[in-house]
């Protein structure tokens, strides 16, 4: 007789990134519908969701709710803030986040693992691309909290190995809608390409004002992300002018096979690297469960440590010395309302989320004679 294994789900489907949100339910609900049709497995993966609709105080109580029921394992949490925030609670409870967001890095705890990419895997492959495509005058935009200024501190320091210019940096709370002077200096400045590192609801509203600025003065500006995807193309709409880059471990395009089998099993989801993250997250935890026989959050570590798990990202390594997991870097530019691989990286790239092993020097090649960097804040 089959068993019962409590997890929880903590992710926000309310609120300014509720699009992300929605299609990582979308992700985990397909992956529980597998699991517990699989006549393999001797347990049911009994799931309670609870939806903090963007409020970090939210996800910390909905934590605690959690793990006070008994549940070791919980996948989700999609900002940086609201990682960092339910942190202590399971360190305190001796639980696991599963954490399949890409987020900044210069972090390493016990209780997550990280599957999703850190700087090394997405944000500098996908700099090195815009640096020889398009210029290294750049523009650097953040949601104003940790995703932002660490995401733009990175940015900082390869392009001032590259001999590049930050012409501009601004932050701005989550859910801003009011962007026109910062579009402006834009408008006058053109940077050779723009780094958004806004969230949900302002990135949405940042590109479709910029998108008809630039419009009407003829201006074909590369915006470049590392957060951007299918799942918030409805929300984004169509862009004339702009040319949306994003990367990140999975797009469509990638495994056309799997997305045509997730639609005709599921229904019609756009498939993101947020819904394959928390597909993927719980096939793992399954199939460790499966070979451990405990849900002892140390033993499923352990196995998945020594055993690099095959999924639709490629074989996955995770690492016993930081928690985080090897990653595939693709890079695909928006085209005619769906992305279309440019780049891709040619292995799976190992996690190094304080970059000690990652070496900078390779920018320099990229070095050019420019003008004396002109730094403008922007309020």
């Amino acid at each position: 007789m089959r068993h019962t294994i409590d997890v929880g789900l903590l992710l926000s489907i309310d609120g300014t990134y509720q699009c992300i949100g929605r299609n990582a339910l979308a992700g985990a609900t397909h992956a529980l519908q597998e699991i517990n049709a699989n006549p393999d497995y001797p347990f049911t993966l009994q799931v309670t969701h609870i939806n903090p609709q963007g409020f970090l105080h939210s996800y910390s109580e909905g934590a605690v709710q959690l793990m006070q029921a008994g549940v070791r394992h919980i996948f989700g949490a999609t900002t940086s803030a609201s990682r960092k925030e339910i942190i202590p609670d399971l360190e305190q409870n001796g639980s696991l986040l599963w954490y399949a967001c890409p987020y900044e890095g210069f972090e390493s705890s016990e209780n997550v693992l990280y599957l999703g990419g850190c700087p090394n895997q997405t944000l500098i492959p996908l700099l090195r691309y815009a640096l020889q495509a398009f210029g290294s005058c750049a523009a650097l935009i953040g949601s104003n909290y940790i995703w932002g200024w660490e995401s733009n501190r990175v940015a900082r320091e390869v392009l001032d190995v590259a001999g590049g210019t930050v012409l501009l940096e601004k932050y701005v709370h989550l859910g801003t809608t009011r962007f026109s002077e910062l579009i402006q200096t834009l408008i006058t400045e053109k940077p050779a390409f723009v780094l958004n590192n806004l969230v949900g609801e302002s990135s949405y509203v940042f590109l479709q004002q910029l998108d008809a600025a630039c419009l009407a003065v003829g201006l074909n500006l590369p915006v470049l992300s590392c957060n951007l995807t299918e799942a918030e193309l409805p929300e984004v709409g169509v862009m004339r002018s702009l040319r949306l880059l994003s990367c990140g471990p999975f797009f469509e395009d990638v495994d056309r096979a799997f997305s045509q089998q997730q639609r005709r099993q599921h229904g019609l989801y756009p498939l993101s690297h947020f819904y394959t993250g928390m597909y993927v997250a719980l096939h793992l935890f399954a199939k460790a469960l499966d070979q451990c026989g405990s849900d002892d959050p140390e033993l499923i570590c352990n196995y998945l440590y020594e055993h690099p798990q095959h999924s639709v990202l490629g074989t996955l390594n995770i690492s016993a010395h930081n928690n985080h997991c090897s990653q595939p870097c693709h890079i695909a530019e928006l085209r005619e309302g769906r992305f279309v691989v440019l780049h891709s990286e040619a292995q799976s790239l190992p996690a190094d989320p304080y970059l000690t092993a990652t070496d900078l020097s390779e920018f320099q090649r990229l070095r050019t004679i420019a003008p004396a960097p002109r730094l403008r804040i922007v309020k």
